[in-house]
């Protein structure tokens, strides 16, 4: 693995890192979803894909899965089906999103509240203060740094062995690439495993899209509590308009849902990942 990434390493700084094509860092992510139970914790792969006009944070699996849905009902439209199986579809753990515009990395936080979607703007620069310590990394010289964001105190390590100021998630503004990031209560952290060259870009994704509502942080927070109060709202508002009922079964889990039983299984699920899902990265955010 180490040779792998040294080789990449050398040839993305051949070529001025590649930045007339897209290179992909892939980070595992852990985290703990349930501040009551900190010894259970879950992970999901990440890509943050550079671009020579940004870059764009998200999940391995919840990319596939997006794809995979959306491709089928748009086939269901021209043909009329009236069921879908998606048992054997992975679910991605982890629905946020960030996109960050270079040179300012200006950053973007691109989530779901139910079936909403939301951008929220950031335009604040991290604090970050450097410390002398340095450690080893997948081969590479780090060095640390600390910040406190989203309502959490961060320890970065990063690299100027791959002189890019970006990093997972939110985080920017080191010079260099951030290989490793945790909170200080260990509940959230970003590891850096992979790195790949792919020659797709799409500026398109960099901008927020008419699916998406631009919200401010206190517009975020009363989508939260009003969530909180009727989480399937959203879904009953699709399920009783006329597209809605162009799908009259889904299975999920290797069981067949009818609208009325997918609303009802839905909204159950939804309150029971509200009660467990308590400990957001945004801290701030989800008071």
């Amino acid at each position: 693995m180490i040779k792998t990434i040294c080789f990449f390493l050398l040839l993305l700084t051949a070529t001025n890192f590649g930045f007339g094509q897209s290179n992909q860092f892939i980070y595992e992510y852990r985290f703990k979803s349930d501040s009551l139970h900190r010894d259970q914790s879950d992970k999901e792969n990440m890509v943050l894909q550079i671009s020579p006009h940004g870059s764009r944070f998200y999940s391995q699996v919840k990319a596939v899965y997006d794809s995979v849905v959306q491709a089928t009902f748009k086939k269901a439209v021209f043909s009329r089906g009236n069921h879908h199986d998606f048992t054997k579809l992975k679910m991605a753990n982890v629905k946020l999103e960030v996109v960050k515009k270079y040179p300012d990395y200006e950053s973007t936080l691109k989530t779901s509240i139910g079936n909403t979607r939301l951008a929220l703007r950031n335009e604040k620069k991290l604090n970050w203060k450097i410390s002398n310590e340095k450690d080893q990394i997948l081969g590479y010289t780090v060095q640390k740094a600390t910040t406190f964001w989203r309502g959490r105190s961060w320890i970065a390590w990063f690299t100027q062995e791959i002189p890019l100021q970006d990093g997972p998630y939110e985080f920017s503004g080191l010079p260099g690439l951030i290989l490793r990031i945790e909170d200080s209560k260990a509940d959230h952290s970003f590891t850096l495993v992979a790195i790949r060259k792919n020659s797709a870009e799409n500026k398109a994704d960099l901008f927020i899209n008419d699916k998406e509502i631009e919200v401010t942080e206190e517009k975020f927070r009363k989508f939260w509590t009003d969530y909180k109060k009727d989480p399937v709202k959203d879904m009953r508002q699709i399920i009783n308009s006329p597209a809605g009922n162009i799908v009259a079964t889904i299975t999920f889990d290797g069981k067949t849902y009818s609208n009325d039983e997918l609303l009802k299984a839905s909204e159950k699920r939804a309150r029971e990942e509200i009660e467990k899902n308590n400990n957001f990265i945004e801290l701030d955010l989800y008071r």
